[in-house]
């Protein structure tokens, strides 16, 4: 299996995932809702949710801490600092600029036409 990479980098050279502070946490599962990325899971044997996968954690992300009623969730840095931090670390914008042609290419819908801009935000 191919390691997983952020925007050329090894995923698992960036240190992001959620923390949950178990004296706050309710169980409601909203962290585990609320992830498109498979991070949270639940133990049957302890009956709580843990962070199960958290190198799935996109970096920079902080949904579930936003949507936890407890606020038990937390990350490492806060998220704009530190992603800024990566994208100075790393080098990314050659790469970044890279993956942007080429998710235009293959979605040309997402490029919008000199006639639709005058009307967006209005």
């Amino acid at each position: 299996m191919a390691a997983k990479m952020w925007h050329g980098v090894a995923r698992s050279e960036i240190e992001w995932a959620p923390v949950i502070d178990y004296s706050k946490c309710n169980d409601c599962g909203l962290c585990l809702l609320s992830c498109g990325n498979a991070v949270f899971g639940f133990s049957k044997s302890q009956q709580k949710y843990l962070v199960a996968n958290g190198g799935n954690c996109v970096v920079g992300c902080t949904t579930c801490g936003k949507v936890c009623p407890e606020e038990a969730i937390s990350f490492p840095a806060d998220s704009t600092k530190f992603v800024k931090a990566q994208v100075v670390k790393y080098k990314i914008f050659p790469t970044v600029k890279k993956e942007l042609q080429a998710r235009l290419d293959k979605f040309p819908d997402h490029v919008i036409s000199s006639k639709k801009e005058g009307n967006l935000n209005g």
